[in-house]
């Protein structure tokens, strides 16, 4: 098996076809799986997910309570490609997610490299720097740290495809999406707070000068920019503070 498709989901029922049609269509002619766990959404993702199973022999649906790590990684145990792919179900991609597959296989492919909303990860490199962990916040900064100190971490700053979540629920405010009910988004603003706690060695690291310095241009039309969420280091207080009035705003919501 070449490619290993790799993601998780929840609630994402009202994109699921169009990401599924975006990616099946773009990896036509590759020889690729796609795994996917489902964190037991309460919308239609599970239908939606097994009918398209129904039909396409190379996918394979689980469904677990899981972090976004977590979720990653069961896909993970159960993949059998060289190559890992880490895609959201909560993007469609465009022909750019062809054109990234192609060039990395071509031009880099002893190399991790993470382009946005898709990471290709050889599977050497993955198993040697230890996986996702158990977290829904900074689970992909926190594996980028270990790939890079084997000198192996690249970046491509180009969008491959839509995100059609909400803009104020990107990055580390994915609490406030819609597609969470009042209580979730609590569980979740505090979870992220305890993610924090648990990575906060990472805010030690310059993430935007590790980016920029192992920035890749593969030529595919769109100029490679900024990353688009920074991660900012916070006093202690001051993250109480934000945390309280992030709690405070959902539950007078």
């Amino acid at each position: 098996m070449r490619l290993s498709v790799c993601t998780t989901n929840y609630n994402c029922a009202h994109v699921l076809n169009r990401h599924l049609d975006s990616v099946f269509e773009n990896l036509r002619g590759h020889e690729f799986e796609y795994i996917v766990v489902d964190n037991r959404s309460r919308d239609a993702s599970a239908r939606i997910l097994d009918s398209y199973a129904a039909t396409h022999p190379n996918m394979t649906v689980f469904s677990r309570r899981c972090t976004i790590g977590e979720g990653r990684e069961i896909a993970f145990s159960h993949s059998h490609g060289d190559y890992l792919v880490i895609l959201d179900t909560d993007v469609v991609y465009s022909g750019l997610l062809r054109q990234f597959v192609d060039a990395y296989l071509q031009r880099c492919p002893d190399r991790s490299v993470q382009a946005i909303f898709c990471g290709i990860f050889p599977r050497a490199q993955w198993v040697r720097a230890g996986g996702r962990r158990s977290f829904n916040t900074n689970e992909d900064v926190d594996l980028w740290a270990r790939i890079a100190r084997c000198g192996t971490m690249m970046w491509y700053p180009v969008e491959l495809g839509e995100n059609v979540k909400e803009a104020v629920a990107w990055g580390i405010d994915d609490y406030l999406s819609h597609r969470y009910r009042k209580r979730e988004k609590i569980v979740r603003l505090m979870r992220r707070e305890w993610d924090l706690v648990k990575t906060r060695k990472l805010e030690k690291l310059d993430i935007a000068g590790l980016i920029e310095a192992n920035t890749i241009d593969l030529g595919l039309g769109p100029v490679p920019r900024a990353w688009p969420i920074g991660r900012t280091r916070r006093a202690r207080m001051e993250r109480i503070v934000g945390f309280v009035r992030e709690l405070k705003q959902i539950w007078l919501a």
